[in-house]
């Protein structure tokens, strides 16, 4: 936990790989920049530039291709199926450590004791191996050997009686800097990118209706279409029945023409036909029924 901490605090890929991952890691770069050639329409003054030197902005982003092409080929080295995980696995930053006895002891000193000498073979080894070094002087009793003592058994009571709140503590402000400097990031990131990607599935369905806004539109166009061809229709319609109508016109007025002209030439022959005398006495006739009705009304009671 700590060097992932380390990662994010200073960015070094040593402290959270290791440095024999790194070494090959380092190693894989190198084949791959070796073997893997610039694009052609990148200058080849990238390469070779000063780094204090002005790098033009087209250049940047074949750069970035580069080094990107570079990391997945590496990452495929390392991590790809030829990776003997079983008897070469990937280091891992642990999460707590491991467990002890007597406070300082690794469990896994015990557990590779027990196979050969069982159960108490861990501290007749540890007893054997303090009575040796004092028979042989090796480790010297002297006078402030109290103090060494009295140390490690103040360290014993430290640990066990205030070590679980201390550690809970710093686990405490452990995650809290990870999540600070790790998380905080990270879920700021993950929820920017979940709401773009909600944004982005909405665009995707305004896009699928924009298919029933194309039948709409099609579909109006077709009544529009309709609409003119209907309107023609009755335009060739009236136009058609403009022309039958003038048509039936002139032969009402050629058939009036031809009665008045029919009409008049009966009256004239019929007019030539009477004489004078007979228009006198006719004329006469008129005015004695005239006078006739006359007498007639006057004579009638009132």
């Amino acid at each position: 936990m700590l060097s992932r901490i380390a990662l994010t605090r200073t960015g070094r890929l040593s402290s959270f790989i290791g440095g024999d991952v790194n070494k090959r890691v380092l190693m894989a770069l190198r084949s791959v920049s070796n073997t893997t050639s610039l694009p052609a329409t990148a200058p080849a003054a990238v390469v070779h530039a000063h780094p204090a030197a002005e790098v033009k902005p087209a250049a940047d982003g074949d750069d970035i291709r580069r080094t990107l092409g570079q990391w997945e080929v590496a990452h495929k080295i390392y991590f790809g199926p030829e990776r003997d995980t079983v008897n070469f696995p990937l280091r891992t930053a642990p999460e707590t450590s491991p467990p002890v006895r007597l406070a300082f002891i690794p469990e896994t000193w015990f557990q590779a004791f027990y196979d050969k000498t069982g159960v108490t073979g861990p501290y007749v080894f540890g007893t054997g191996l303090i009575t040796y070094l004092l028979s042989k002087e090796i480790w010297i009793i002297e006078h402030g050997f109290t103090h060494f003592v009295s140390f490690w058994i103040a360290l014993y009571i430290v640990a066990t009686k205030w070590g679980p709140s201390i550690s809970g503590y710093l686990d405490t402000q452990t995650d809290a800097l990870q999540d600070r400097l790790w998380w905080k990031s990270v879920n700021s990131a993950k929820a920017e990118y979940k709401a773009h990607i909600a944004e982005l599935e909405k665009s995707i369905w305004r896009e699928d209706g924009q298919k029933y806004l194309f039948e709409a539109k099609k579909e109006n166009v077709d009544l529009q279409l309709e609409s003119v061809y209907r309107q023609r229709l009755a335009d060739v319609h009236q136009s058609v029945k403009k022309r039958l109508d003038y048509q039936v016109d002139i032969q009402n007025a050629t058939r009036r023409i031809h009665q008045h002209h029919m009409v008049q030439w009966i009256v004239d022959g019929v007019l030539k036909g009477i004489s004078p005398q007979q228009e006198k006495d006719s004329l006469a006739k008129c005015i004695q029924d005239l006078k006739t009705i006359a007498a007639k009304a006057s004579a009638a009671p009132a």
